[in-house]
């Protein structure tokens, strides 16, 4: 098997390259991580999740998520409340801080985004949409 033509391999190193490019404008700037990133950008739109629900969201292992929350609250970018259910859980929520830098991270994320696929007519990004939908869905089922 050629390793450069094995379609996981090259979604790997693409969503690693394009994560990369991304965090040039808040690791440089505001010091966070990608991980950091990942769930803050969670939470300005999914508010009020435990450590679990991050890390389904984000596909990250809960040792990632507990370290990155950990440190996200330390930064005081996030808030970490008891949950009202389980005691031994914690609910997240960004904190002011953590919005600003929300606020004026995301339009550079969206530019950047808009200059990666500036390459691609329209009709493609939307079948690229389409198909890493259908490939979401049957990676879903192949790990179940």
């Amino acid at each position: 098997m050629n390793l450069q033509n094995f379609l996981p391999y090259q979604l790997s190193v693409l969503s690693n390259k394009v994560s990369k490019g991304i965090s040039k404008f808040y690791q440089e700037q505001h010091g966070i991580t990608i991980p950091e990133w990942r769930v803050m950008s969670i939470l300005s739109t999914h508010s009020n999740q435990t450590a679990k629900e991050l890390s389904i969201f984000s596909q990250m292992d809960k040792v990632k998520i507990s370290r990155t929350m950990k440190v996200l609250v330390e930064k005081k970018l996030i808030l970490e409340k008891v949950c009202n259910i389980d005691a031994r859980a914690r609910r997240y929520h960004l904190t002011d801080k953590g919005v600003q830098l929300i606020t004026e991270v995301k339009p550079k994320a969206i530019a950047f985004e808009t200059e990666l696929i500036s390459c691609l007519t329209k009709d493609e990004v939307n079948s690229l949409k389409y198909c890493i939908a259908n490939l979401d869905k049957q990676v879903d089922q192949l790990m179940k």
